[in-house]
C-alpha cells in the first residue's frame, strides 16, 4: 500500500511547482481593460489596456482598435502615459470619444503631470496633443458640428499656491478637514503628492480650490476658440452612475419584461435568488441588450426585439460581461456584435465579441490564462445553506490531497479573482503554497449588526461544509478583508473560536473614529453612524460602543492580526493599534498617499507578498527562507496568545508551496 507521503512525492515529482506560475508579483501585475467606445460608423471599437509595473511604479496604458467584424488583429495605437484613480483607489476607466467621421479617436491622457486630450488616426501612426491647459483637461464632448468642446480645471500651479499658502498660514479646521489624513500633500492626486479635503459629509474627498468654477470652451473646425454656450456645455453632464440603474429606469415594456424574470426591482433587500439588473444598452429600431447578474456575479446578456417584445438569451457568462472590472458597467455594441470585457474566477480578462446570434470568440488577451495542468490549481464555486439563506463563493486549492489551512476572505467575488475585495490578499498564491483561499460573497439581509452576524454564520457553515468534505483542516483557519468585509473579520474574532490568524486593511468602529470626525460640518456622518448602527457619541450610547469596538474587546481576540493601513485611516484605530501592540497580539504597517483601496503597483506588491508570509507562518508554521525576511519573523514570534506561543515550537520549512507533513 503506497503511503500517503509517497504519494505526495510523486505528485511533486509529476507535477511542476505551482508557485512558480502564481506568484505575488504576477498578481499585482495582472492587466485591466476599460474605454470600450464603438466608432459613429459602427465599423471600430476601442479599448485601453492598464498594465501595472512594479519596476516601475506605474500602471501604464495602451490603446488599441479592432475592427467591429473581427476581421483583424487589434492594433496597437500608442501608449498614452499612466493611469490615475480616485479618492478611493478605484483606477479611472479610460475615457475615449471618435470623431464624427470616425477617422480618429480622443483620448483624455496623464503625461508629464497633466491630463490633456490626443488625437489618433485610425491607422495607428501616433498620437499627437490637440488640447491642453494650465488645468486639467476635466471632460470633453464633440459637437454636432465636428466642435471640440472641453471643461478644464483649476491651473495646477494655482492649486499648488494654495496648498503652499496654507502651510504657511495654518490650516483651518472645519468640516471639510479630514485629521486622520496629513493635511499637506498627505495624498497621491493624478501623480503629485497633493492636498485633499472632504468634498461632502461622509468620506468623499477632493483637491484643494476643486468647488472654483471651471473653463468650459468650445475649438471650432477652424481651429479658433471660445467660451462654450450653454447648449455645448450641456454635452459635456455626466450620465446617471450607472450601478445605480433601477428596472424602473428602463422602457416600460422591457422594464416589465425584465421583472417577469424574477430581476430584484432595488437594489438593497433582494433575495439571494434573485436576478440582478447590471446595465442595459439601446439599440437601433427599438432593440435592446439587458445584462443581469445572479448572486455568483455571474452575468447573462439578454436581447430584446422591439418586433417580438421578448427577451431572449444572447450569451453567458461564468463570471462578468460588462465594459469595466464592475458588472454596473455596458458593454459597447457595434455593426454586428456587442464587445464586452469577460472576466471569472478562472478567467482574467479579456476582450471577447459576441455576435447577435450569440457565437462569442476572443478578440484579446492581455494576460496569460491560467493553465490548471501547469499551476496545480482548482478553481471550485461553491453554495452552501445558512439559517434558511443561500451563501456562496468561490474556493481555489492546490491539486492534491489531505486537509489544508484555509484563508477566507468575505465580501464580494466579482470577475477575476486576485485578492478579494481591495485585492489586498493574493488568493491564487496562497493556494500553490498549500492554503485552500475561499472568497465568500455577502450574504443578503438585514443592516446593522446583523449584517455582521450573518458573515460569521456564513463563515462558519463554509468551513464546516469543507471540513466534512475532507478539503480543510478546521482548526487552522485565517481570515482578512477591507472595509465592510473588515469589520466581518473582527467581528468573527470576537464572535467565534475559528480563527487562527487576521489580517485588516481598514478601519474599525472605534471610539476614536468618532472624535475624529465629529463636529460642525459634519453632521451627515453623525446622522449615519446613528442610523446604520444606532451609534452616538461614545459617552451617549457606550454600550453600542463596547459591542462594536474591537479595541474594546480585546480579551475576546485570540488571534494575531496584521493590520496593513492606508495613512489616512491609521490615526482613525489608534486604540486598537495601540492595545494590540500592548497585547503582543498585532503588527502594523501603514501606506503614505495610500487611499481607502491601496493601487500603486508596489504598495500592492507589499501587502501581497506580506499576507503571504503572515498566513503562511500562523497556519502552516513556514517561514519564507530569504534572509531579508528575517526581522519580520523574529517579530512575529513574539505575537500570540502567551498560552500558544508556552506551547507551540515553530519549525522553518522551505519555501516549496507543498509539504508533506500534512494531516
Amino acid at each position: 500500500m503506497v503511503s500517503r507521503a509517497a504519494l505526495l512525492i510523486a505528485l511533486l515529482a509529476a507535477t511542476p511547482p505551482a508557485a512558480g506560475q502564481v506568484t505575488p508579483r504576477a498578481i499585482a501585475e495582472i492587466a485591466d481593460i476599460s474605454g470600450l467606445a464603438a466608432s459613429p460608423d459602427g465599423q471600430w471599437i476601442a479599448y485601453r489596456v492598464e498594465r501595472p509595473s512594479t519596476l516601475t511604479n506605474r500602471i501604464d496604458v495602451d490603446w488599441y482598435i479592432v475592427p467591429a467584424d473581427g476581421s483583424a488583429a487589434p492594433l496597437h495605437l500608442g501608449r498614452t502615459g499612466e493611469a490615475w484613480w480616485d479618492d478611493a483607489g478605484v483606477v479611472a476607466p479610460g475615457e475615449a470619444k471618435w470623431s464624427s467621421d470616425s477617422r480618429h479617436l480622443v483620448v483624455r491622457a496623464l503625461i508629464d503631470g497633466r491630463i490633456a486630450l490626443w488625437s489618433s488616426p485610425v491607422d495607428g501612426s501616433g498620437f499627437e496633443l490637440i488640447a491642453a491647459g494650465e488645468g486639467d483637461i476635466e471632460a470633453f464632448a464633440f459637437g454636432a458640428n465636428g466642435s471640440l468642446v472641453t471643461r478644464q480645471g483649476p491651473a495646477r500651479d494655482r492649486i499648488a499656491r494654495a496648498e503652499e499658502h496654507e502651510r504657511e498660514t495654518g490650516i483651518l479646521v472645519d468640516g471639510h478637514t479630514d485629521l486622520a489624513q496629513p493635511l499637506f500633500r498627505g495624498a497621491l492626486i493624478r501623480g503629485r503628492a497633493s492636498s485633499q479635503r472632504f468634498s461632502n459629509d461622509w468620506f468623499d474627498r477632493a483637491p484643494l480650490l476643486a468647488s472654483l468654477p471651471r473653463k468650459t470652451e468650445t475649438r471650432t473646425l477652424d481651429g479658433s476658440e471660445r467660451p462654450a454656450t450653454e447648449g455645448e456645455a450641456e454635452l459635456l453632464a455626466p450620465p446617471p452612475p450607472s450601478w445605480l440603474l433601477l428596472t424602473s429606469d428602463l422602457p416600460t415594456d422591457i422594464g416589465a419584461a425584465v421583472e417577469a424574470r424574477g430581476v430584484c426591482k432595488t437594489k438593497l433587500g433582494c433575495p439571494a435568488e434573485a436576478p440582478r439588473l447590471s446595465w442595459w444598452l439601446p439599440r437601433a429600431g427599438g432593440d435592446a441588450l439587458v445584462a443581469l447578474r445572479d448572486a455568483d456575479y455571474r452575468q447573462s446578456l439578454l436581447s430584446w426585439s422591439a418586433l417580438t417584445r421578448d427577451l431572449k438569451l444572447l450569451a453567458s457568462s461564468p463570471g462578468l460581461l460588462s465594459g469595466s472590472r464592475f458588472d454596473f458597467d455596458p458593454c459597447a455594441a457595434a455593426t454586428g456584435a456587442v464587445f464586452c470585457i469577460e472576466a471569472a474566477p478562472d478567467i482574467p480578462p479579456r476582450l471577447v465579441r459576441i455576435d447577435w446570434s450569440g457565437k462569442k470568440r476572443v478578440i484579446a488577451s492581455p494576460n496569460p490564462y491560467p493553465n490548471p495542468d501547469r499551476d496545480g490549481l482548482l478553481v471550485e464555486t461553491i453554495a452552501w445553506q445558512v439559517s434558511g439563506s443561500r451563501a456562496s463563493g468561490v474556493l481555489i486549492r492546490p491539486k492534491f490531497p489531505g486537509r489544508l489551512p484555509l484563508f477566507v476572505t468575505y465580501y464580494n467575488c466579482a470577475g477575476y479573482l486576485r485578492g478579494g475585495v481591495g485585492d489586498e490578499w493574493p488568493l491564487r498564491a496562497m493556494a500553490a503554497h498549500g492554503i485552500a483561499a475561499l472568497c465568500v460573497n455577502a450574504v443578503p439581509g438585514e443592516g446593522g449588526n446583523k449584517r455582521y452576524a450573518r458573515g460569521t454564520a456564513a463563515v462558519e457553515a463554509a468551513v464546516e461544509l469543507l471540513a466534512d468534505r475532507g478539503i480543510v483542516d478546521a482548526a487552522r483557519v485565517g481570515m482578512g478583508g477591507l472595509s465592510f468585509g473588515s469589520e466581518v473579520t473582527m467581528w468573527t474574532a470576537m464572535h467565534s473560536d475559528l480563527l487562527k490568524a487576521i489580517s485588516i486593511a481598514s478601519v474599525q468602529m472605534e471610539p476614536t473614529y468618532y472624535w475624529f470626525n465629529a463636529r460642525p460640518g459634519r453632521e451627515t456622518f453623525a446622522e449615519t453612524l446613528r442610523k446604520t448602527w444606532d451609534l452616538g457619541a461614545p459617552d451617549e450610547t457606550p454600550a453600542r460602543w463596547k459591542a462594536l469596538s474591537p479595541a474594546r474587546n480585546i480579551d475576546r481576540i485570540k488571534a494575531p492580526i496584521l493590520m496593513q493601513f492606508p495613512e489616512q485611516e491609521a490615526r482613525l484605530s489608534i486604540e486598537l493599534v495601540s492595545r494590540l501592540a500592548t497585547a503582543r497580539m498585532g503588527e502594523t504597517h501603514i501606506f503614505p498617499y495610500a487611499p481607502h483601496v491601496k493601487v500603486e503597483p508596489r504598495q500592492k506588491l507589499a501587502v501581497y507578498e506580506r499576507n503571504l508570509d503572515w498566513f503562511r507562518y500562523w497556519l502552516k508554521g513556514e517561514k519564507n527562507s530569504s534572509p531579508a525576511k528575517a526581522d519580520q519573523y523574529r517579530r512575529w514570534s513574539k505575537l500570540g496568545p502567551r498560552d500558544t506561543l508556552a506551547s507551540t515550537a515553530r519549525t522553518q520549512r522551505s519555501i516549496s508551496p507543498i509539504s508533506i507533513n500534512r494531516k
